[in-house]
C-alpha cells in the first residue's frame, strides 16, 4: 500500500510554502499509525495548543522545504529524518485563519519506535492507528469555528492538520 501511495503523492524538491511538517508513518498491527503532536499554549499564536504535525516555517537558510522539515522536525522532536524512507508530499493545504500561510505536508514511512523529545514548543505527542482516525470522524465547535474533526478521547484535530490526514485517508483508501 505505501508503494502505491507513493505513485500517488509528488517530489517536493520544486514546491515552494510558507512551512512544512512531517506526516510520519509506521506499520503497527495491521494498520499504519502517525505522529501526532500536541502545540504549546502561546499568546498570539491561532494554533497554539492544537494537535498538529512536527514541522514549521521555512527560513531564509533553508533552501528547500526539504530543509526546512529536516530541521525542524528535528528541533522539535529529536527524530532525523534522513534516516527515515521519504515518500512524498501530499498538496499544498492553506490555513483558512491565516489564508497566506500555506503547508506543505511531507510523508515519511518510519520503522521501529523512535525516542522522541519534545522541545518547549511541544507538550505531548501520540502514535494514532489509522483505523482510530476513521472511527473517531465527528462534528464539533473548536475556537468558535464547527465542522469535521477527529475526537480522540480529550485531542481534538480540526483545521489543517485534520486536512491533510482527511487527504492522506483519501490516498491511502485509494491505494
Amino acid at each position: 500500500m505505501i508503494e502505491r501511495l507513493k505513485h500517488k503523492l509528488r517530489g517536493v524538491e520544486a514546491l515552494d510554502a510558507w512551512a512544512a511538517v512531517a506526516i510520519l508513518l509506521r506499520e503497527e498491527a495491521d494498520d499504519y499509525e502517525t505522529l501526532i503532536v500536541k502545540r504549546a499554549v502561546v499568546p498570539g499564536d491561532p494554533w497554539s495548543g492544537d494537535m498538529a504535525f512536527p514541522g514549521g516555517k521555512k527560513t531564509r537558510n533553508d533552501h528547500t522545504l526539504r530543509d526546512t522539515i529536516l530541521r525542524e522536525v528535528q528541533e522539535e522532536t529529536g527524530i532525523d529524518l534522513d534516516f527515515l524512507t521519504y515518500i512524498g508530499g501530499l498538496p499544498v493545504v492553506f490555513s483558512s485563519i491565516k489564508p497566506d500561510r500555506d503547508v506543505l505536508p511531507i510523508v515519511y514511512l518510519y520503522e521501529g519506535r523512535p525516542e522522541i523529545r519534545l522541545n518547549p514548543e511541544l507538550t505531548a505527542y501520540r502514535w494514532v492507528h489509522l483505523k482510530e482516525l476513521r472511527a473517531s470522524r465527528t462534528i464539533a465547535k473548536v475556537k468558535g469555528w464547527e465542522g469535521e474533526v477527529f475526537k480522540l478521547g480529550d485531542d481534538i484535530v480540526w483545521g489543517l492538520t485534520y486536512r491533510m490526514l482527511d487527504k492522506l485517508l483519501e490516498m491511502l483508501d485509494e491505494a
